[in-house]
Parts: C-alpha cells; structure tokens; sequence
C-alpha cells in the first residue's frame, strides 16, 4: 500500500513534470500572483509515522510548483516536492514528498538548534492572514523539529508548541509528515478560514532553496507575498488550556569565605506553574508563577571600563516568546527591556561580609497577546518582583540586614493596527514601573514611579518600494529630590556639566521628563540600489531604564547611507553588495559629538564562501561623556577597519576568521582577531571553538574626579586619566549531542583572562581639549608608597593641596560554564539536568603572562550549582 500510495503521488495528472536545469535561461515576470493550495478534510485517522499510507492524503490536492530562490533565482527546482494539507477538528495535518536523485543530506541536533549542512522543510503560516506575523514549522530528514514566530524580518525561536513529526527516508529522496493542534496555532474565529502559506525546501548538497511562493529579489517579499491556503475549516478548538507545573531541586557548593551568614553547601526544592489559556482564538493569556530559569545559558564574562551598560540578551523563555510584540523605539533607545524584571540588585550594603542574591525573585508573571480579525494586535505584560534582602556584617562587628531591591510592579502594553496588508501600520506603547520604598535609603536612591509611552508607524507605498517609519516616544519618573538628583548626574545625562548650557541640575526637583523621536524613510529602486536616511533627537531629559534601555540621550543625529546589490550569479561570485553611508549628530548644546562616513561590502562566491569588510573614518568631534560630568573634551579621530570571512557550512568543518583594528590621532589603537570553527565530527555531534584575543592602547582612560578650585581651566575640578594597555584573550567553546531529537546535551565554557595595565597618571590639561598633562613629569609631583600614588598636582611645598590615588592596575580571570541535559520525555513534558560553573579571580597585577593567569583561573575555588528541574504538560 505505501509503494502504491507514493508512487500515486508522482504521476503526471497530480504533479510537475522534471524541472529544468538551473542553467536554464529562465524569463522572470514582474509581477508573480500569489499561488493556491487547497486544504481537504481528512477522511480517516491519520498515523505520525513519516509514511504517508493512509489513502486519504490522496484527497487533497498538493502544492507542487516550486520555484528557486537560489542558485538560480527563478528557475523551477531540479528536485520535485509535493506538499498536501488535510485537517479534522482538532488539527493541521501536512504531509510531503521530497523526491531527490541524490543521497539526501541530514544532521541529528536539538529542537530549534541549526540546520545548516541538513535539508530541510519549511511550512510557513499567516494563521492572521494580516500579512506580518507568521508561523513556520520546519522538519529535517532525521525528524528534527524547529518552530518559530516570523515578524517584519525578525525570527522568534522561543515560541515552542506542542506538535508531531515523522520522517522517513528512502533511496529516492525523504517523507514528511506533521501534525499540528489547532490549539497551538493563533487565528481569527471563523468556519471557513484563509491563511497565508508558505513552503520553502533547502538541500544542503547544491545549496539550492526553493519557495511554493516565489518573489523576485527585485521586488520586496515577505510575509505579504506568501500564497493562499483555501478551503480550511478549523471548527472550535476544544483544549484552550494548557497547564505546566514544574519542580525543581537546586544544590549549591559555593565558596562563602568568611562570610557567616550561610555554608558553603546548601540544598533547596521548589516549585512553579506556567500556564496557558487561550481566552479566545484571537488573544491568549500565559501566566508564570515562582518561575524558576536556571536551565538557561549563563552570559558570557567582560571587563567594561567604559561609562555605558552592557546590554546582554534575553534568554528566559516566558520573556523572549511572542516578545517581537513588545517591540518599540530605536537607536539605542529600547522603551521594553525585559531583563530588567528579575534584575541584579541595584543596592549593596557596605560591610565586612554580604550575603545577596543574584537577582530579585519574580514572584509571578503574566502576559496578554494575539491579533484581531480587524487588524489589531495587543500585548500586555506584568510582573512583580520580591522585596529583595542582604546580610551583611557592619564595621563594628554587628550584623544587620537591608532591602538591596524593593518590591516592584512591572507593567507594559503594545496596540498596533494594520491595514493595507500590513502597507499601513500606527501603533503605541506604555510602561510603567511603580515601587514600594519603605526606608531612606531606597527613596533616596530608587524612583518610586517611572512611566513611558508613545506611538510609531510605518506608511508604504508604490509596491513597498517605499518605506516611512517613525516613533515618537516620552518618559516620566518621580522620585524624592536625592533620587532625582542621581538621575539627573547619571551617565547619558551628565547635568552637573559645568559647561552645559541647555541644562542644569535641579537639587529640588521630584520629576523628570523627556523626548525621544526618529523618522526613517528606504527607498528599493529597480533591482540593485537601495537608499535610506534616518533623523532621530533624544532629549537631556529622557530616561527609560527603568523598564527599557537606554545608552545616550542629548543627541540630535543623522544617517544617510546607499547600497548597491548585485545578487544574480556571475563567473565569480554569487552575490555581492556595497553600502555607504555618513553619520552626524550633536548635543542640545550645540557640540557636534559625531561625525563619521564608512563603506562596508560583502560578497559570497560560486562555491558558497562569504567575506565582509568594512572601513570607516571618524572625525574629531567633542566628547561630554569622557570626563563623567565634567567639562567637554576633544574626541580624537579615528580610522577602523573590520574583515569577516566565513567558509563553505556545506562542509564538516566550517571556519569564520575576523579581525578589526582601530587607530586615533592621539596614539590610541586596538586589534582583535577570532578564529570561529564548528565541525560535526559525528551525525548527532557538534563542536564550535571560538579564540580570540584583543590588545588594546588607550591614551586617556578616566580614573577619577578630584575638587580643586585651583584648577580653574577645569572649573574647579581635576579629571585624572591614565594611559591603558588592556590585554584580553578568550575561548568560546560549545558542545552539542543529540542523542535523539527529543534527548539531548548542551555545553558551553567560557575561559577568559584580561589585564589593564596603567600608566603615569595625568590630568586633562583644558576643557574642550585632548591634551593630558603627566603628574611628576609635566605638572606637580607623584611620591608612590606601594600601591598608593600620593599627587602633588601643585608642586610639593608645605601645605600644598594633595590627593592620593590606587593602583588600578588589575587581573581579571574569569570560567563561566554550563551543561544542560534536556529530556522532552513526552509531548511538551520536559527534564533538565543543568550544571553551572563560576570562576572568578582579581589580583592587582597589570601585566599579562598566559601561564600565570591561567594556573591562577583554575586555583580559584570555583561556585557549583547544580538544578533538576521536571515540567509536567497538561492540557485538559
């Protein structure tokens, strides 16, 4: 019966006749309607198997025209491939041929990991049929599933429904087989439904990929271009809720030192509950309580001398899944950053012996999203985090307590329309984080309330080959006048700037608030130029890092920048492009703070191998953020230059080399090479080494502001800089092994050794200026006891003003590792096994010797947690 079945799937009356060869000259129109494929309803039970046996597959009509997108972009594809839906009432039931002359190509690896050197089945679904958001399942021929949520160019892996897959491979190519509840799925209500569809099919051997839906490269695709799935009925779907309790027992060996208030071991068992509930086809409700993420990658480790916060990415799952959604602002200005709920404790206490957590506990969460029938999506998100405590030993010996981070309600809501297919788009954004400060010390330092919103757009027109986009955006935070205080000194403000003249710190305000805005227009003409310019302006006065991120404001900036794209093959390459592009921008003062023009390329060749470099030039400018606060320096001009090549992934091992170096006029300069490489020495194996080292000199890096009403060409203050010789060398290593694709094991290390080495101190010779004037040698005298500088900025004579400063010098050795053992044990029911490794270890040292640093990294006593953590998947 299967042979009979298949063979059945190949005959003429039912699919495509043998493709052409992609050397085949083939005319491509301008204008490709949108295809149709015909659901059916299935007549039978169907069997996951992979093997496509029951008859009913025959009822529905396949989609077999498939077209390439690469090598040979509009040619039919060399292989043919069938693809049919049925459906009953609770599911999408889809079902695929992919014939293939050829052995085909596969790779054993995790749910959602990469499918690079694999082919692969993609099934994309506009459930909305709101031309933006889209669903896409994807199969490889070892039964490896990814899922995710596609959205205006973005791809969300963290969206993970609960479906079935089969496959089976053969000698004339691979069966795909899935079925996917409508209980997963997000759409409109309605007994006869049309959804956009989309079928892609990639084999690794040729590098080909083709498409059900074609769109030209000289035409804008996407989601808006996809093809139409008719004929669907998905009835009501019966199981709106699902229910996902957890347990987990957590076991810690970690070095307390003398710290009394807890042993170094110490074991612990928890408890949790994620849900789901579909309020209607449209929105659906998803709630976390106790949630618990220790099964998560830890972030890698960095020494940051700079002024600015790192941004680290989001890797919690009830946080990243449907977070394409929350999405607002730009330019550095985030209004939603959801790694603020659960963050570090902004509070230390001052002691002998502290004993803090981590992160504040989020007590519980819970977040409202979907999209209407009439083109509205929603999104809302809230979460409360714990008063969070420390213990601590004070001077005197007594020991006490303090609230490092207070109870807070997080809150964020998105509404956007659509309309024109997603060609007309308006929407708006609020935030809003209110706190509970029951001591001084939290009023003084916290706001008690911080709020944002604002609206965005994008305007389409002549076949999209227009884009206007745009956000305007305001915040507000209140607080008592300390508070208030520290925002308004904060980095990214600097208020207390004693040559500001569009502001000044306000010792008695309770408030602030401020004004973020850009526009953004693209322009795609013909086949090969691409233009584009942006205008965006932050106020003095704009804060958001309460709930979003933000690294600058007083700016005022523009960006212009052309491309020029050549993506049909020639004798050389396959593909190239060149971009250039010119940034400038100013603060509210007036001082132009940016001024560069840059030139990047890329190319990829006939046998699939990549490069990209990049040069650009910056000119001197003024700086008000070099001297934390103080008067505006001379930012010197820079040259950078960056090359990337990346190998063929086709091959078993792949490697990506890189390199960049940066120069300035005042001496500084820096380098940095990595050496990527990822190999599969094994069909369920893969193993990515990644070392790299950097060296960097800096001319000026600040150490300190020191009051002096002498220094009058300073306004009353001396800012301390010092030359920095910064040596860093790094290896990023994972391991992957996947045993089956529902059973597999992640690890990932991060060794990491870094020196600062200081030089003479010296000060800032004059405001607006790059000239640095060297204690004991240009000005003053330095007498050096130890580890101590005792500065004479003056010269040394009875009663001369003097200010001591510490070596800086320093070490950083840092082992930051993990392994994950994941067991999806049954359908959407899951173990992890998660080991965590932390090393740490400063040493006043400065200079940098490899043998040394790293016998000392691996002396240091290291912190173990290990996590066990077992989800129970109900959906009653």
């Amino acid at each position: 019966m299967r042979r009979l079945l298949l063979s059945a799937l190949c005959v003429p009356g039912l699919a495509s006749a043998q493709a052409p060869s992609p050397r085949a000259n083939i005319p491509v129109p301008a204008t490709h309607p949108a295809p149709i494929l015909r659901a059916a309803p299935a007549t039978q039970p169907i069997r996951i198997d992979g093997r496509l046996d029951e008859e009913t597959w025959l009822t529905a009509a396949p989609a077999t025209e498939f077209t390439q997108i690469v090598p040979s972009e509009g040619a039919p594809a060399t292989q043919r491939t069938e693809v049919r839906i049925l459906f009953d009432r609770d599911a999408l039931y889809i079902g695929a041929r992919l014939e293939d002359t050829e052995p085909v190509s596969t790779r054993l690896v995790r749910r959602d990991g990469p499918m690079d050197r694999s082919d692969w089945l993609t099934v994309i679904l506009d459930s909305y049929h709101d031309h933006r958001t889209a669903f896409a399942v994807e199969l490889n021929p070892s039964g490896v599933r990814r899922d995710q949520i596609r959205a205006g160019g973005s791809e969300d892996d963290s969206w993970d429904p609960v479906w079935e897959a089969a496959t089976a491979v053969d000698s004339s190519g691979w069966t795909a087989e899935m079925r996917i509840p409508f209980s997963q799925l997000r759409f409109n209500p309605g007994s006869d439904q049309v959804w956009g569809i989309q079928i892609e099919r990639s084999r690794a051997r040729n590098q080909e990929f083709t498409a059900f839906a074609f769109t030209p490269s000289t035409e804008p695709g996407g989601i808006p271009r996809y093809g139409h799935l008719h004929d669907l009925r998905t009835g009501t779907a019966r199981k709106r809720l699902e229910i996902l309790p957890y347990t987990l027992a957590r076991g810690e060996d970690v070095d307390r030192g003398d710290n009394p208030f807890r042993a170094d071991r110490d074991l612990g068992i928890s408890a949790g509950l994620d849900l789901k509930y579909r309020a209607t086809s449209d929105l659906t409700l998803d709630l976390t309580l106790n949630p618990d993420f220790g099964q998560v990658e830890v972030d890698p480790a960095e020494v940051n001398l700079t002024d600015a916060e790192t941004r680290y990415q989001e890797k919690r799952p009830f946080f990243i899944e449907g977070a394409d959604i929350f999405r607002f602002g730009a330019g550095g200005n985030d209004v939603f950053y959801s790694r603020r709920i659960g963050r570090a404790p902004q509070l230390s206490p001052a002691g002998t012996a502290v004993d803090a957590p981590n992160a504040a506990h989020i007590l519980g969460a819970g977040k409202l999203s979907g999209r209407t029938r009439s083109g509205w999506a929603i999104g809302a998100l809230s979460a409360v985090t714990g008063r969070t405590t420390a213990r601590y030993l004070a001077v005197d010996g007594r020991a006490d307590d303090m609230t490092v981070e207070p109870l807070t309600s997080y809150f964020a809501a998105r509404l956007r329309r659509d309309a024109r297919s997603g060609q007309s788009v308006v929407g708006g954004m609020f935030t809003a984080v209110n706190r509970r400060l029951d001591s001084d010390v939290l009023r003084s330092t916290l706001h008690s309330a911080a709020y944002s919103g604002g609206v965005d757009f994008v305007q389409q027109w002549a076949n999209r080959t227009w884009t206007l986009s745009g956000f305007g955006a305001g915040s507000y935070v209140s607080g008592t006048p300390e508070a208030l205080v520290r925002t308004q000194q904060a980095p990214r403000r600097y208020f207390q700037r004693p040559d500001a003249r569009a502001f000044q710190v306000d010792s008695s305000a309770t408030s602030l608030a401020g004004l973020a805005t850009q526009l953004d227009l693209q322009h795609r003409r013909g086949r090969h130029w691409r233009y584009g310019a942006t205008v965006r302006t932050t106020t003095p006065g704009f804060e958001i890092n309460d709930l979003g991120y933000q690294d600058q404001a007083n700016r005022v900036e523009s960006q212009a920048r052309i491309t020029y794209v050549e993506n049909r093959p020639g004798r050389w390459l396959r593909y190239w492009d060149v971009t250039g592009r010119s940034d400038a921008g100013w603060n509210f003062d007036g001082d132009r703070t940016l001024g560069t023009a840059g030139l990047q390329a890329g190319l990829q060749t006939l046998g699939y191998w990549r490069a990209f470099a990049g040069l650009t030039v910056t000119a001197a400018s003024h700086d008000d953020r070099l001297t934390r606060g103080g008067p505006v320096a001379r930012r010197p001009g820079t040259v950078r230059g960056s090359v990337v090549v990346v190998s063929d992934q086709r091959r078993p091992v792949r490697a990506m080399p890189s390199a960049s170096y940066v120069r300035d006029d005042l001496g500084g300069w820096g380098g940095s090479a990595v050496l990527d490489v990822a190999a599969r020495p094994a069909p369920g194996w893969s193993v990515s080494l990644a070392p790299g080292a950097s060296r960097r000199h800096s001319a000026a890096q600040f150490l300190e502001t020191i009051p002096d009403p002498s220094a009058e060409h300073t306004f009353g203050s001396r800012y301390v800089f010092a030359p920095l010789d910064q040596t860093t060398v790094w290896l990023e290593t994972r391991v992957n092994v996947t045993f089956t694709p529902t059973l597999s094991l992640q690890v990932y290390a991060q060794p990491f050794l870094s020196s600062q080495a200081f030089g003479h101190p010296a000060e800032l010779a004059a405001a607006r200026t790059s000239e640095f004037r060297t204690y004991g040698t240009q000005v003053g005298s330095v007498v050096r006891d130890g580890a101590t500088y005792t500065i004479f900025p003056l010269g040394r004579s009875e009663g001369a003003p003097s200010f001591e400063l510490a070596d800086p010098d320093f070490n950083f050795r840092s082992l930051r590792g993990n392994a994950i053992l994941r067991w999806e044990w049954r359908p959407g029911s899951t173990l992890y096994v998660a080991w965590q490794q932390l090393r740490n270890d400063v040493a006043p040292v400065g200079d940098f010797a490899f043998g040394r640093d790293r016998s000392a990294l691996f002396a240091a006593r290291p912190d173990n947690v290990l996590v066990v953590k077992m989800s129970y998947w109900l959906n009653p």
